[in-house]
Protein backbone atom coordinates (compact mmCIF):
# COMPACT_ATOMS: atom_id res chain seq x y z
CA UNK A 1 0.00 0.00 0.00
CA UNK A 2 2.85 2.30 0.84
CA UNK A 3 4.73 1.85 -2.64
CA UNK A 4 1.54 2.59 -4.27
CA UNK A 5 1.35 5.86 -3.02
CA UNK A 6 4.57 6.82 -3.84
CA UNK A 7 3.79 5.74 -7.41
CA UNK A 8 3.36 9.58 -8.53
CA UNK A 9 5.89 10.81 -6.81
CA UNK A 10 8.39 7.71 -8.53
CA UNK A 11 6.11 8.36 -11.90
CA UNK A 12 7.56 11.94 -11.38
CA UNK A 13 11.10 11.04 -11.05
CA UNK A 14 11.67 13.39 -7.95
CA UNK A 15 8.80 14.06 -4.92
CA UNK A 16 6.76 16.99 -5.42
CA UNK A 17 8.29 20.45 -4.27
CA UNK A 18 6.21 23.82 -3.26
CA UNK A 19 7.85 26.95 -2.75
CA UNK A 20 7.73 26.49 0.75
CA UNK A 21 9.95 23.44 1.15
CA UNK A 22 13.34 25.15 1.21
CA UNK A 23 11.79 27.23 4.00
CA UNK A 24 10.94 24.20 6.39
CA UNK A 25 14.04 22.51 5.80
CA UNK A 26 16.24 25.63 6.40
CA UNK A 27 14.32 26.01 9.99
CA UNK A 28 15.26 22.99 10.58
CA UNK A 29 18.77 22.74 9.32
CA UNK A 30 19.13 25.90 11.20
CA UNK A 31 18.64 24.52 14.79
CA UNK A 32 20.17 21.55 13.89
CA UNK A 33 23.41 23.31 13.30
CA UNK A 34 23.16 25.74 16.43
CA UNK A 35 22.95 22.15 18.41
CA UNK A 36 25.92 20.09 16.90
CA UNK A 37 27.68 22.75 15.03
CA UNK A 38 27.38 24.11 11.54
CA UNK A 39 30.06 22.28 9.87
CA UNK A 40 28.67 18.61 11.01
CA UNK A 41 25.90 17.43 8.81
CA UNK A 42 25.95 18.30 5.03
CA UNK A 43 24.31 22.03 4.39
CA UNK A 44 21.09 22.40 2.28
CA UNK A 45 23.16 25.38 0.37
CA UNK A 46 26.74 25.72 -1.17
CA UNK A 47 28.13 29.39 0.25
CA UNK A 48 28.28 30.34 -2.92
CA UNK A 49 24.47 29.57 -3.50
CA UNK A 50 23.65 31.18 -0.43
CA UNK A 51 24.90 34.50 -1.38
CA UNK A 52 21.89 34.55 -4.26
CA UNK A 53 19.41 33.19 -2.29
CA UNK A 54 15.61 34.51 -2.87
CA UNK A 55 14.32 35.77 0.68
CA UNK A 56 10.71 34.48 0.04
CA UNK A 57 9.18 31.23 -0.46
CA UNK A 58 6.08 33.01 -2.55
CA UNK A 59 7.05 36.15 -3.81
CA UNK A 60 5.70 36.49 -7.50
CA UNK A 61 8.10 34.92 -9.93
CA UNK A 62 8.21 38.04 -11.96
CA UNK A 63 9.62 39.91 -9.29
CA UNK A 64 11.85 36.83 -8.39
CA UNK A 65 13.18 36.83 -11.86
CA UNK A 66 13.30 40.34 -12.39
CA UNK A 67 16.90 41.79 -11.79
CA UNK A 68 15.78 45.32 -11.01
CA UNK A 69 13.95 44.26 -7.74
CA UNK A 70 16.33 43.63 -5.11
CA UNK A 71 14.61 40.72 -2.93
CA UNK A 72 14.73 41.47 0.90
CA UNK A 73 14.54 38.48 3.23
CA UNK A 74 10.84 37.55 4.91
CA UNK A 75 12.96 36.06 8.02
CA UNK A 76 16.02 37.40 9.41
CA UNK A 77 17.86 36.09 12.25
CA UNK A 78 20.32 39.49 11.97
CA UNK A 79 17.46 41.20 12.37
CA UNK A 80 15.47 38.62 14.95
CA UNK A 81 12.63 38.22 12.50
CA UNK A 82 11.71 34.37 12.31
CA UNK A 83 8.25 33.42 11.35
CA UNK A 84 6.08 30.63 13.71
CA UNK A 85 4.18 29.37 10.76
CA UNK A 86 6.84 27.27 9.87
CA UNK A 87 7.08 23.81 11.86
CA UNK A 88 10.79 23.11 12.45
CA UNK A 89 9.03 19.59 13.35
CA UNK A 90 7.66 19.14 9.85
CA UNK A 91 11.04 20.80 8.69
CA UNK A 92 13.51 18.35 10.33
CA UNK A 93 11.18 15.11 8.39
CA UNK A 94 12.16 17.08 5.33
CA UNK A 95 15.48 17.93 6.08
CA UNK A 96 15.88 13.90 7.58
CA UNK A 97 15.29 13.26 3.61
CA UNK A 98 17.58 15.32 2.47
CA UNK A 99 20.53 13.98 4.68
CA UNK A 100 19.45 10.55 3.23
CA UNK A 101 19.52 11.29 -0.54
CA UNK A 102 17.39 12.28 -2.85
CA UNK A 103 14.51 13.66 -0.43
CA UNK A 104 12.96 10.26 -0.35
CA UNK A 105 13.26 9.23 2.96
CA UNK A 106 10.32 12.08 3.59
CA UNK A 107 8.06 10.59 0.67
CA UNK A 108 8.29 6.67 2.48
CA UNK A 109 7.93 7.88 6.13
CA UNK A 110 4.68 10.24 4.71
CA UNK A 111 3.40 7.06 2.75
CA UNK A 112 3.71 4.94 5.66
CA UNK A 113 1.80 6.56 8.13
CA UNK A 114 -1.01 6.53 5.30
CA UNK A 115 -0.85 3.54 4.76
CA UNK A 116 -1.26 2.72 8.45
CA UNK A 117 -4.15 4.01 8.80
CA UNK A 118 -5.72 2.95 5.87
CA UNK A 119 -4.88 -0.91 6.56
CA UNK A 120 -5.99 -0.18 10.00
CA UNK A 121 -9.10 1.06 8.88
CA UNK A 122 -10.28 -1.28 6.50
CA UNK A 123 -8.66 -4.83 7.42
CA UNK A 124 -8.41 -4.64 11.12
CA UNK A 125 -11.35 -2.62 11.76
CA UNK A 126 -13.79 -3.03 8.74
CA UNK A 127 -12.88 -6.76 8.59
CA UNK A 128 -12.16 -6.36 4.37
CA UNK A 129 -9.17 -8.64 3.17
CA UNK A 130 -5.85 -7.30 2.41
CA UNK A 131 -6.02 -7.17 -1.48
CA UNK A 132 -8.91 -4.93 -1.33
CA UNK A 133 -7.35 -2.54 0.67
CA UNK A 134 -5.20 -2.83 -1.58
CA UNK A 135 -7.12 -2.09 -4.25
CA UNK A 136 -8.66 0.89 -2.92
CA UNK A 137 -5.17 2.17 -2.07
CA UNK A 138 -4.71 1.97 -5.80
CA UNK A 139 -7.63 3.61 -6.97
CA UNK A 140 -7.15 6.80 -4.30
CA UNK A 141 -3.40 6.79 -5.42
CA UNK A 142 -4.01 7.29 -9.18
CA UNK A 143 -7.42 8.71 -9.82
CA UNK A 144 -7.61 11.26 -6.33
CA UNK A 145 -4.88 13.48 -4.84
CA UNK A 146 -3.75 11.72 -2.62
CA UNK A 147 -0.65 10.07 -4.18
CA UNK A 148 0.58 13.43 -5.26
CA UNK A 149 0.16 14.91 -1.62
CA UNK A 150 1.85 12.00 -0.65
CA UNK A 151 5.20 12.88 -2.43
CA UNK A 152 4.52 16.20 -1.40
CA UNK A 153 7.04 18.11 0.55
CA UNK A 154 4.53 20.13 2.54
CA UNK A 155 2.85 19.33 5.56
CA UNK A 156 -0.40 19.05 3.83
CA UNK A 157 -0.89 14.99 3.83
CA UNK A 158 -1.26 15.12 7.38
CA UNK A 159 -4.60 17.34 7.41
CA UNK A 160 -6.49 14.49 6.49
CA UNK A 161 -4.50 11.85 8.75
CA UNK A 162 -5.22 14.38 11.72
CA UNK A 163 -9.13 13.72 10.16
CA UNK A 164 -8.90 9.85 10.38
CA UNK A 165 -6.96 10.08 13.85
CA UNK A 166 -9.76 12.00 15.55
CA UNK A 167 -12.16 9.20 14.26
CA UNK A 168 -10.63 6.55 15.56
CA UNK A 169 -9.66 7.85 19.09
CA UNK A 170 -13.55 9.28 19.28
CA UNK A 171 -15.12 6.11 17.23
CA UNK A 172 -12.85 3.13 17.76
CA UNK A 173 -11.01 3.54 20.95
CA UNK A 174 -12.37 0.39 22.88
CA UNK A 175 -11.59 -1.67 19.86
CA UNK A 176 -7.80 -0.76 19.29
CA UNK A 177 -5.46 -2.70 20.78
CA UNK A 178 -2.94 -0.79 23.56
CA UNK A 179 -0.08 -0.48 20.00
CA UNK A 180 -2.44 0.89 18.17
CA UNK A 181 -3.55 3.68 20.34
CA UNK A 182 -0.03 4.64 20.87
CA UNK A 183 0.91 4.52 17.06
CA UNK A 184 -2.34 6.62 16.13
CA UNK A 185 -1.95 9.26 18.93
CA UNK A 186 1.72 9.64 18.68
CA UNK A 187 1.10 10.46 14.48
CA UNK A 188 -1.91 12.36 15.45
CA UNK A 189 0.56 14.84 18.02
CA UNK A 190 2.93 15.21 15.05
CA UNK A 191 0.27 15.90 12.82
CA UNK A 192 -1.21 18.80 14.81
CA UNK A 193 2.24 19.88 15.46
CA UNK A 194 3.49 19.71 11.58
CA UNK A 195 0.53 23.15 10.43
CA UNK A 196 -1.13 25.53 12.75
CA UNK A 197 -4.14 24.46 10.36
CA UNK A 198 -4.45 20.98 11.49
CA UNK A 199 -4.13 22.43 15.57
CA UNK A 200 -7.36 24.59 14.55
CA UNK A 201 -8.84 21.76 12.90
CA UNK A 202 -8.26 19.27 15.55
CA UNK A 203 -9.65 22.01 17.98
CA UNK A 204 -12.81 22.55 16.44
CA UNK A 205 -13.22 19.06 15.84
CA UNK A 206 -13.07 18.31 19.52
CA UNK A 207 -15.44 21.16 20.49
CA UNK A 208 -17.92 19.54 17.94
CA UNK A 209 -17.53 16.04 19.14
CA UNK A 210 -18.11 17.64 22.72
CA UNK A 211 -21.21 19.78 21.81
CA UNK A 212 -22.62 16.01 20.21
CA UNK A 213 -21.83 14.06 23.35
CA UNK A 214 -23.75 16.81 25.73
CA UNK A 215 -26.77 17.72 22.96
CA UNK A 216 -27.16 14.06 21.40
CA UNK A 217 -28.15 10.67 22.77
CA UNK A 218 -26.85 8.88 19.76
CA UNK A 219 -23.15 10.82 20.64
CA UNK A 220 -23.31 10.47 24.57
CA UNK A 221 -21.46 6.69 23.88
CA UNK A 222 -18.01 8.77 22.92
CA UNK A 223 -15.10 7.37 25.27
CA UNK A 224 -13.94 9.96 27.41
CA UNK A 225 -10.59 8.42 26.85
CA UNK A 226 -10.32 8.70 23.76
CA UNK A 227 -11.40 12.74 24.11
CA UNK A 228 -8.71 13.16 26.62
CA UNK A 229 -6.40 11.94 24.26
CA UNK A 230 -7.35 14.36 21.70
CA UNK A 231 -7.30 16.78 24.19
CA UNK A 232 -3.56 15.52 25.38
CA UNK A 233 -2.45 15.76 22.10
CA UNK A 234 -3.94 19.07 21.10
CA UNK A 235 -1.89 20.10 24.29
CA UNK A 236 1.10 18.80 23.20
CA UNK A 237 0.99 20.37 19.90
CA UNK A 238 0.47 23.82 21.99
CA UNK A 239 3.61 22.68 23.72
CA UNK A 240 5.68 22.00 21.31
CA UNK A 241 5.08 25.37 19.61
CA UNK A 242 5.90 27.11 23.09
CA UNK A 243 9.37 25.35 23.08
CA UNK A 244 9.85 25.99 19.99
CA UNK A 245 8.85 29.59 20.70
CA UNK A 246 11.49 29.92 23.82
CA UNK A 247 14.65 28.09 21.99
CA UNK A 248 13.91 31.01 18.64
CA UNK A 249 13.82 33.67 22.00
CA UNK A 250 17.07 32.50 23.05
CA UNK A 251 18.73 31.98 20.03
CA UNK A 252 17.91 35.33 18.44
CA UNK A 253 17.23 37.58 20.98
CA UNK A 254 13.31 37.82 20.07
CA UNK A 255 10.13 35.47 20.01
CA UNK A 256 8.81 34.41 16.51
CA UNK A 257 6.04 35.88 14.83
CA UNK A 258 3.19 34.87 13.03
CA UNK A 259 2.69 36.12 9.68
CA UNK A 260 -0.43 38.66 9.62
CA UNK A 261 -3.20 36.42 7.99
CA UNK A 262 -5.78 37.62 9.73
CA UNK A 263 -5.53 41.44 8.42
CA UNK A 264 -4.43 40.22 4.67
CA UNK A 265 -7.26 37.98 4.86
CA UNK A 266 -9.35 41.13 5.54
CA UNK A 267 -7.88 43.84 3.37
CA UNK A 268 -8.32 40.93 0.56
CA UNK A 269 -12.08 40.21 1.64
CA UNK A 270 -12.56 43.72 1.41
CA UNK A 271 -13.69 45.07 5.10
CA UNK A 272 -10.32 45.70 5.99
CA UNK A 273 -9.40 47.93 3.07
CA UNK A 274 -12.69 49.79 3.70
CA UNK A 275 -12.07 50.12 7.71
CA UNK A 276 -7.86 51.17 6.89
CA UNK A 277 -9.12 54.19 4.32
CA UNK A 278 -11.49 55.34 7.07
CA UNK A 279 -9.47 55.23 10.25
CA UNK A 280 -5.74 55.32 8.74
CA UNK A 281 -4.51 59.03 10.14
CA UNK A 282 -2.91 61.26 8.03
CA UNK A 283 0.72 60.92 6.72
CA UNK A 284 3.04 61.67 9.79
CA UNK A 285 0.82 60.42 12.19
CA UNK A 286 1.30 56.83 14.08
CA UNK A 287 -1.40 54.57 13.20
CA UNK A 288 -1.61 50.80 12.41
CA UNK A 289 1.62 49.01 10.51
CA UNK A 290 -0.89 48.40 7.74
CA UNK A 291 -1.82 51.97 7.14
CA UNK A 292 1.65 52.26 5.79
CA UNK A 293 0.57 50.54 2.85
CA UNK A 294 -2.67 51.38 2.23
CA UNK A 295 -1.74 53.30 -1.31
CA UNK A 296 -1.62 49.44 -2.23
CA UNK A 297 -4.70 47.85 -1.33
CA UNK A 298 -7.07 46.32 -1.91
CA UNK A 299 -4.56 43.73 -2.44
CA UNK A 300 -4.68 39.63 -2.47
CA UNK A 301 -3.93 37.88 0.60
CA UNK A 302 -0.91 36.70 -0.57
CA UNK A 303 0.69 39.34 -1.97
CA UNK A 304 0.08 41.21 1.29
CA UNK A 305 1.93 38.71 2.92
CA UNK A 306 5.00 37.71 0.23
CA UNK A 307 4.85 40.18 -2.40
CA UNK A 308 8.15 42.78 -3.07
CA UNK A 309 6.42 44.43 -5.48
CA UNK A 310 6.51 48.02 -3.56
CA UNK A 311 2.87 48.55 -5.97
CA UNK A 312 1.36 45.44 -4.41
CA UNK A 313 3.01 44.35 -1.23
CA UNK A 314 3.18 44.47 2.34
CA UNK A 315 4.76 43.07 5.17
CA UNK A 316 7.55 41.54 2.63
CA UNK A 317 8.60 44.69 2.24
CA UNK A 318 8.62 45.92 5.77
CA UNK A 319 11.30 46.46 7.69
CA UNK A 320 12.18 44.20 11.19
CA UNK A 321 9.96 46.59 13.26
CA UNK A 322 7.23 47.16 10.55
CA UNK A 323 6.95 43.22 10.48
CA UNK A 324 6.70 43.32 14.20
CA UNK A 325 3.97 45.64 14.40
CA UNK A 326 1.90 43.54 11.68
CA UNK A 327 2.03 40.55 13.25
CA UNK A 328 1.40 41.87 16.95
CA UNK A 329 -1.59 44.48 15.80
CA UNK A 330 -3.24 41.89 13.74
CA UNK A 331 -6.07 40.75 16.08
CA UNK A 332 -6.84 43.81 17.43
CA UNK A 333 -7.06 45.15 13.86
CA UNK A 334 -9.27 42.45 13.25
CA UNK A 335 -11.57 42.53 16.37
CA UNK A 336 -11.77 46.35 14.89
CA UNK A 337 -12.99 45.32 11.48
CA UNK A 338 -15.57 42.90 12.68
CA UNK A 339 -16.79 45.53 14.80
CA UNK A 340 -17.20 48.37 12.09
CA UNK A 341 -18.88 45.68 9.28
CA UNK A 342 -20.02 42.45 11.01
CA UNK A 343 -21.96 41.81 7.89
CA UNK A 344 -19.19 42.16 5.36
CA UNK A 345 -17.06 40.14 7.40
CA UNK A 346 -19.67 37.20 8.07
CA UNK A 347 -21.06 37.18 5.08
CA UNK A 348 -17.80 37.50 2.81
CA UNK A 349 -16.24 34.50 5.50
CA UNK A 350 -19.35 32.25 4.83
CA UNK A 351 -18.96 32.80 0.78
CA UNK A 352 -15.69 31.69 0.64
CA UNK A 353 -16.25 29.12 2.94
CA UNK A 354 -19.01 27.62 0.71
CA UNK A 355 -16.64 27.95 -2.01
CA UNK A 356 -13.79 26.23 -0.62
CA UNK A 357 -15.72 23.35 -0.30
CA UNK A 358 -16.07 22.08 -3.50
CA UNK A 359 -13.02 24.25 -4.44
CA UNK A 360 -9.96 21.46 -4.98
CA UNK A 361 -8.59 21.42 -8.10
CA UNK A 362 -5.06 20.06 -8.51
CA UNK A 363 -2.39 22.89 -9.01
CA UNK A 364 0.62 21.48 -7.79
CA UNK A 365 1.66 19.19 -9.74
CA UNK A 366 3.78 21.37 -12.68
CA UNK A 367 6.40 24.01 -12.49
CA UNK A 368 6.05 26.57 -14.92
CA UNK A 369 8.83 28.86 -15.63
CA UNK A 370 7.52 31.39 -13.59
CA UNK A 371 7.66 28.98 -10.58
CA UNK A 372 11.05 27.37 -11.15
CA UNK A 373 12.09 31.18 -10.73
CA UNK A 374 10.96 30.83 -7.01
CA UNK A 375 13.27 28.40 -7.00
CA UNK A 376 16.18 29.46 -8.31
CA UNK A 377 18.87 30.37 -6.18
CA UNK A 378 17.27 28.29 -3.18
CA UNK A 379 17.53 24.60 -3.48
CA UNK A 380 20.93 23.10 -4.11
CA UNK A 381 22.10 22.99 -8.23
CA UNK A 382 21.79 18.97 -8.34
CA UNK A 383 17.89 19.42 -6.84
CA UNK A 384 17.36 22.09 -9.11
CA UNK A 385 18.99 20.25 -12.30
CA UNK A 386 16.10 17.42 -11.06
CA UNK A 387 13.16 19.58 -10.97
CA UNK A 388 13.74 20.41 -14.57
CA UNK A 389 14.44 16.77 -15.77
CA UNK A 390 11.36 16.07 -13.88
CA UNK A 391 7.72 15.04 -15.78
CA UNK A 392 6.68 17.78 -13.54
CA UNK A 393 9.28 20.01 -14.76
CA UNK A 394 8.51 19.25 -18.47
CA UNK A 395 4.76 19.61 -18.81
CA UNK A 396 3.13 16.20 -17.55
CA UNK A 397 -0.45 17.10 -17.13
CA UNK A 398 -0.45 15.81 -13.08
CA UNK A 399 -2.98 18.79 -12.56
CA UNK A 400 -5.06 18.52 -15.45
CA UNK A 401 -5.41 14.34 -15.10
CA UNK A 402 -6.14 14.43 -11.47
CA UNK A 403 -8.37 17.52 -11.33
CA UNK A 404 -10.60 15.35 -13.61
CA UNK A 405 -10.21 12.37 -11.87
CA UNK A 406 -10.78 13.87 -8.47
CA UNK A 407 -14.27 16.01 -9.04
CA UNK A 408 -15.04 12.66 -10.84
CA UNK A 409 -14.95 10.18 -8.01
CA UNK A 410 -16.04 12.97 -5.62
CA UNK A 411 -19.08 13.46 -6.98
CA UNK A 412 -19.56 9.19 -7.72
CA UNK A 413 -18.70 9.19 -3.68
CA UNK A 414 -20.99 11.72 -2.55
CA UNK A 415 -23.75 9.51 -4.45
CA UNK A 416 -22.81 6.21 -3.18
CA UNK A 417 -22.32 7.56 0.41
CA UNK A 418 -25.47 9.29 -0.14
CA UNK A 419 -27.55 6.37 -0.92
CA UNK A 420 -25.64 4.05 1.72
CA UNK A 421 -26.84 6.54 4.65
CA UNK A 422 -30.48 6.61 3.35
CA UNK A 423 -30.48 3.07 3.45
CA UNK A 424 -29.14 3.18 6.52
CA UNK A 425 -31.32 5.82 8.10
CA UNK A 426 -33.75 3.29 7.06
CA UNK A 427 -32.89 0.73 9.07
CA UNK A 428 -33.31 1.94 12.28
CA UNK A 429 -29.73 4.17 12.24
CA UNK A 430 -31.38 6.78 14.96
CA UNK A 431 -31.73 4.34 17.57
CA UNK A 432 -28.55 5.06 20.58
CA UNK A 433 -26.14 2.11 19.38
CA UNK A 434 -24.19 0.31 22.98
CA UNK A 435 -20.99 2.05 21.10
CA UNK A 436 -20.24 4.08 18.14
CA UNK A 437 -19.10 2.28 14.39
CA UNK A 438 -19.12 2.74 11.29
CA UNK A 439 -21.83 5.46 9.97
CA UNK A 440 -20.17 7.40 13.12
CA UNK A 441 -16.93 7.39 11.63
CA UNK A 442 -18.13 8.27 8.09
CA UNK A 443 -20.56 11.23 9.37
CA UNK A 444 -17.27 12.61 11.31
CA UNK A 445 -14.81 12.31 8.43
CA UNK A 446 -17.18 14.30 6.20
CA UNK A 447 -17.44 16.74 9.46
CA UNK A 448 -13.67 16.55 9.07
CA UNK A 449 -13.19 17.58 5.37
CA UNK A 450 -15.98 20.46 6.11
CA UNK A 451 -14.30 21.60 9.02
CA UNK A 452 -11.04 21.79 6.81
CA UNK A 453 -13.01 23.87 4.62
CA UNK A 454 -14.35 26.33 7.49
CA UNK A 455 -10.70 26.62 8.93
CA UNK A 456 -8.34 26.89 5.62
CA UNK A 457 -11.67 29.41 4.37
CA UNK A 458 -11.85 31.42 7.35
CA UNK A 459 -8.68 31.82 8.14
CA UNK A 460 -6.50 32.29 5.21
CA UNK A 461 -8.68 32.61 1.87
CA UNK A 462 -9.85 30.15 -1.25
CA UNK A 463 -7.80 28.29 -2.50
CA UNK A 464 -7.98 24.79 -4.06
CA UNK A 465 -4.87 23.57 -2.46
CA UNK A 466 -6.06 23.55 1.03
CA UNK A 467 -9.37 21.24 -0.02
CA UNK A 468 -7.57 18.96 -2.20
CA UNK A 469 -5.53 18.04 0.51
CA UNK A 470 -8.30 15.88 2.33
CA UNK A 471 -10.94 15.89 -0.49
CA UNK A 472 -9.71 12.02 -1.27
CA UNK A 473 -11.65 10.98 2.39
CA UNK A 474 -14.98 10.91 0.62
CA UNK A 475 -13.69 8.40 -2.10
CA UNK A 476 -11.91 6.28 0.82
CA UNK A 477 -15.02 6.36 2.57
CA UNK A 478 -17.07 5.45 -0.45
CA UNK A 479 -14.76 2.62 -1.75
CA UNK A 480 -14.64 1.08 1.34
CA UNK A 481 -18.21 1.07 1.83
CA UNK A 482 -18.78 -0.41 -1.50
CA UNK A 483 -16.04 -3.15 -0.69
CA UNK A 484 -17.50 -3.94 2.58
CA UNK A 485 -21.22 -4.28 0.68
CA UNK A 486 -19.50 -6.97 -1.58
CA UNK A 487 -18.31 -8.86 1.56
CA UNK A 488 -19.83 -12.26 1.40
CA UNK A 489 -22.27 -12.74 4.34
CA UNK A 490 -21.83 -14.70 7.27
CA UNK A 491 -24.84 -17.43 6.24
CA UNK A 492 -23.65 -17.29 3.10
CA UNK A 493 -19.77 -18.62 3.72
CA UNK A 494 -21.69 -21.38 6.31
CA UNK A 495 -23.86 -22.30 3.10
CA UNK A 496 -21.10 -22.77 0.82
CA UNK A 497 -18.95 -24.82 3.31
CA UNK A 498 -21.65 -27.64 4.18
CA UNK A 499 -22.29 -27.89 0.56
CA UNK A 500 -18.53 -28.92 -0.04
CA UNK A 501 -18.75 -30.91 3.23
CA UNK A 502 -16.38 -28.45 4.61
CA UNK A 503 -16.94 -27.50 8.54
CA UNK A 504 -18.01 -24.01 8.72
CA UNK A 505 -15.05 -21.86 10.30
CA UNK A 506 -15.73 -18.59 12.23
CA UNK A 507 -16.84 -15.83 10.34
CA UNK A 508 -18.99 -13.76 12.62
CA UNK A 509 -16.61 -11.10 12.24
CA UNK A 510 -17.02 -10.36 15.87
CA UNK A 511 -16.88 -6.60 16.56
CA UNK A 512 -17.41 -5.59 12.53
CA UNK A 513 -19.82 -2.83 11.99
CA UNK A 514 -22.52 -4.58 9.72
Amino acid sequence: MALLLCLTAIFNGQPFFYPDTPTYLRGAEMGVSRLLGPSMLKPWLAPQQKLAAAPSAAAPAAEAASPTVRLKPLTSVEDKVVLSGRSPYYGALVYAGYLGGGMWLAVVLQALAVAYLLYLLMVQLWGLRAWQAIGVTAALSLLTPLGLYTGFLMPDVFAPLVILCIGLLAVYWKRLAGGHRWAVSILLLFGLAAHASHLALAVFMLALLLAARLVSARWRVLPWAGLLVLAGCIGGALGAEWAFSKAVTKAVGAPPLRLPHLTARLIDLGPGTVFLRQHCPAAGASGYAACGYLQNYPIAWDDFLFSTDPAKGAFALADAAAKRRLSDEQLGLALQVLRADPAGVIGGVSADVLRQIVSFQVDIGQYSDKIFAMYEGRVPDSIFADMHASRAGSGFPFNRWLTASSYAMVLASALMLGLWWRRRSAAGLAAPPPELGLSDFVLLVVAGVVANALVCGALASLSDRFQARAIWLLPFLALSVLAMARRPSPSDVRLASASQGVPAADFSLKGVPP
